[in-house]
């Protein structure tokens, strides 16, 4: 099935858009391949545009949800669950949750908050799609709707468990075409003293330190508070706090409400003035940033070609969204780069969408020795290079791709 070309803004309805960046005809981010498959992959346009009335970034070319999200490849708890665990805590403390408590999360995946939330013995129902992936969480005895989340859903929850003290969606809330349908269920599900949280890729981030490597299909918007603030007033609620978190290398956990007469965190105020010291509201804002993550792009092919010239052996690390929209940008394959090596074994034996590398699991980095390993997933640089201090001490060398391409 083809995508779908929508002409308004998912915020605010404005016909008023712009395109400042294009990537070309793409493969899905998170479409990790089986090699009998290739022959039919499909590409599809990743165009990004601003709105110039409420000025949302986002994708404005739909993938059909099932495509996407159906057959899903991404595991939580393969790297998160720490920060999930710290993160059923935090809301427990901060909100007074108990055993009385319902707290219910869209986008679930594998269940890597609700197991978190079963531990501290509240009630946590999730809401996810993918087939695949709620299977794993509902193998760990938690409660999950296999669905997207919409106002049916909600009042599907609010028969069977009540209303919710507590709604979460975390890495979801920028993958929803129809985001009014989203807040609708919010609304409908959430009590009058309740608190929707939601953890989000930063605007302010992605553009400061170029990373246009978490652009694809799967994420349709790039938020600003400035532009969630507009969506929420839609609706008669507010956001009362936000939080800049370093996950997925700059996020925000945003805190919101129904309309109150209760102060606000002073943490709204400074990032509304952030995001218009640094242009957000800009339209040259963004042309810059496309004229400069084309250089980078540059950068980055330049300096692999060099090393395989120099007769070096490349590989990559860590087959993920970011991964596969680089590689694509940078048109690389195997001529490049021999294999990538993936902790989850959702995307080892498969190959990267687009550019159908091979995905090995750590084991064969262990046994092999390549000169370096473009680190894909440099979002997680720290712990990847604390793992593989074999690969180093060997002789192995780490090419971080962005901000900055470098050696280290």
């Amino acid at each position: 099935m083809a995508s779908t070309h929508r002409d308004t803004c998912r915020i605010c309805l404005s016909k008023d858009v712009v395109k400042f960046l294009s990537f070309g005809d793409m493969p899905l981010a998170g479409g990790f391949i089986k090699k009998e498959d290739i022959k039919n992959e499909k590409l599809y346009p990743l165009d990004v545009y601003l709105c110039r009335n409420c000025k949302e970034v986002q994708v404005l070319d739909v993938v059909p949800a099932d495509d996407l999200f159906k057959d899903y490849r991404y595991l939580s708890s393969v790297v998160l669950s720490e920060h999930f665990t710290e993160y059923a805590q935090i809301m427990k403390d901060r909100f007074g949750l108990d055993e009385k408590s319902l707290v219910v999360e869209f986008g679930s995946n594998d269940g890597v908050l609700q197991k978190p939330f079963k531990d501290l013995g509240i009630l946590d129902v999730g809401v996810e799609p993918s087939v695949n992936v709620s299977s794993i969480a509902k193998e760990k005895g938690l409660t999950v709707v296999n669905d997207y989340f919409t106002k049916n859903v909600a009042d599907a929850i609010v028969k069977e468990y009540g209303k919710a003290d507590l709604i979460c969606a975390n890495n979801t809330f920028a993958h929803i075409d129809d985001m009014h349908e989203v807040m609708r269920g919010v609304k409908t599900l959430l009590k009058d003293d309740g608190v929707y949280v939601f953890e989000v890729h930063y605007l302010v981030d992605l553009v400061r330190d170029y990373q246009y490597d978490t652009i694809y299909h799967e994420h349709l918007m790039y938020h600003s508070v400035t532009t969630l603030s507009h969506l929420f007033e839609l609706f008669e609620m507010e956001i009362f706090d936000v939080e800049r978190i370093p996950i997925h290398c700059g996020s925000i956990r945003v805190y919101t409400r129904r309309k109150s007469k209760k102060p606000k965190e002073k943490s709204v105020g400074e990032l509304l003035a952030l995001e218009k010291e640094i242009g957000l509201d800009k339209e040259e804002t963004f042309s810059r940033f496309a004229a400069e993550i084309r250089r980078k792009r540059e950068d980055i092919v330049g300096l692999v070609k060099r090393l395989k010239s120099e007769g070096k052996r490349i590989v990559g690390y860590g087959a993920s969204g970011r991964a596969s929209t680089n590689l694509a940008f940078c048109n690389f394959s195997t001529r490049e780069i021999d294999y990538i090596v993936d902790m989850s074994p959702e995307r080892q034996n498969r190959f990267t969408p687009g550019t159908h590398i091979p995905i090995v699991s750590p084991d064969v980095l262990k046994k092999d020795k390549p000169d370096y390993a473009l680190l894909l997933a440099y979002n997680y640089a720290q712990q990847i290079i604390e793992k593989e201090k074999d690969f180093t001490a060997n002789g192995g060398r780490f090419i971080i791709p962005l901000p900055e391409v470098r050696i280290i």
